[in-house]
């Protein structure tokens, strides 16, 4: 890596900390830290939804997906798309207007309005075990990046280094860090992607001609995929 390269990581780095204690400053209360003041707009809370989904672990797994069955993994994407329009649909208005009506801070507190403490205190338990294994694989995929980039930096280094720094602008910014460091960084990814990424890529591997005579046809069709498992992506 050239100099420009280490300076551009530590700046991001830098920048997403700045966030964090930006907003710790602006919190005044438990409903600024916790649920960002209940005012955040649906384009940032969009956009932190869709920079999650589309993190390190899906832009390095479902390229990893892409190299075993070729482009008929993106039904992993479009079966997601099922649950997301049913939850934007069904779920989230009354999960939202509950919310507002009760000031809950939490998911689980929605499963004890409606049933019991012993019903909330599992959905808690099952969430923290899902999201542990989710957090996970983005510093893990972050943190591979980093040490496949870095010349020297070992992957156990790599993990600490951004681990510690996701869960500092986290614990100081609160969710508002949370929703605004999200932001940044799908605008930084998707534009990378779209301007850099792929076109580079695309024109390295000489383009469709040469994509197209050295993969297997299955790879390009979107029928290389079994019943099965797309009924197993779509329950998921």
């Amino acid at each position: 890596m050239h100099t420009i390269d280490y300076l551009i990581f530590v700046v991001y780095m830098l920048v997403m900390l700045g966030v964090g204690f930006y907003f710790y400053k602006k919190n005044t209360s438990s409903e600024d830290f916790y649920v960002s003041g209940r005012n955040m707009s649906s384009w940032h809370i969009g956009l932190s939804v869709v920079a999650t989904d589309v993190g390190g672990g899906f832009s390095i797994g479902l390229g990893g997906l892409g190299f075993t069955m070729g482009i008929s993994g993106s039904w992993m994407l479009f079966t997601g798309l099922i649950g997301a329009w049913l939850s934007a649909v069904l779920l989230i208005p009354k999960v939202s207007k509950l919310g507002h009506q009760h000031k809950f801070f939490t998911f689980p507190q929605i499963f004890n309005h409606f049933y019991t403490p012993k019903v909330a205190l599992l959905a808690g338990i099952i969430s923290a075990i899902g999201y542990i294994g989710f957090t996970s694989s983005q510093v893990l995929a972050g943190a591979k990046l980093a040490s496949a980039t870095i010349a020297g930096l070992d992957l156990q280094w790599a993990l600490l280094i951004m681990g510690a720094i996701a869960v500092i602008y986290t614990a100081v910014g609160g969710l508002k860090a949370v929703i605004y460091t999200d932001t940044i960084q799908w605008i930084i990814l998707i534009s990378g992607l779209v301007f850099i990424g792929i076109p580079m890529a695309y024109h390295a591997v000489g383009g469709y001609e040469a994509i197209q005579s050295t993969l297997a046809p299955e790879f390009l069709s979107l029928t290389n995929v079994s019943w099965h498992q797309l009924l197993n992506w779509a329950v998921t």
